[in-house]
């Protein structure tokens, strides 16, 4: 388990704080097999070359994402028929608008690893972890950052911590 208060407040795009912070569990993981057979519906419509033996027919945006992610492609939503007519839900149309402020600790054992700070959301596909990035690849998204302070370990009087005040436009 990993000790933490990390928090997430939802910003509006000057940084003024539109919601109160949200402590978010870590770790939450949502498993994907990759052999899942897929309910077939009675159209059949493209997986746009990522057809399997299982699965001949994407009968929705999901299932093509499904497909392409199975193969390991980069999915790109804007060339997918199914994927022309769904909006975006509520979160998704969020992320364009909005902004968020991440802050707390995270307390773990001292071993090898790394920790992700992400849009979307993170899964494990045959062992391998996933960060699901669509449909913030649009060039109208923006993961540009500051990183006001950032430490590993205790502090130390006098010691200067490399990343404090590192921005990142992007």
């Amino acid at each position: 388990a990993i000790e933490h208060n990390v928090y997430k407040r939802r910003l509006d795009l000057e940084g003024k704080p539109i919601a109160e912070p949200v402590k978010h569990d870590i770790g939450d993981i949502e498993a994907k097999n990759s052999t899942e057979v897929e309910k077939v519906e009675e159209k059949c419509l493209s997986c746009y070359g990522a057809e399997t033996e299982d699965k001949k027919c994407c009968n929705t945006c999901q299932e093509v994402k499904a497909q392409y992610l199975k193969k390991s492609w980069k999915f790109n939503p804007t060339t997918v028929e199914q994927c022309r007519e769904e909006m975006l839900t509520e979160a998704e149309q969020k992320v364009l608008v909005e902004g968020c402020q991440i802050y707390g600790y995270l307390e773990v054992n001292r071993v090898g690893g790394s920790f992700h700070i992400a849009p979307g959301k993170s899964f494990s596909i045959n062992h391998v972890h996933v960060h699901d990035v669509q449909p913030f690849s649009t060039s109208d998204f923006n993961v540009s950052h500051v990183i006001r302070h950032i430490s590993f370990g205790r502090n130390v009087p006098g010691k200067t911590d490399p990343m404090d005040g590192v921005t990142g436009i992007a």
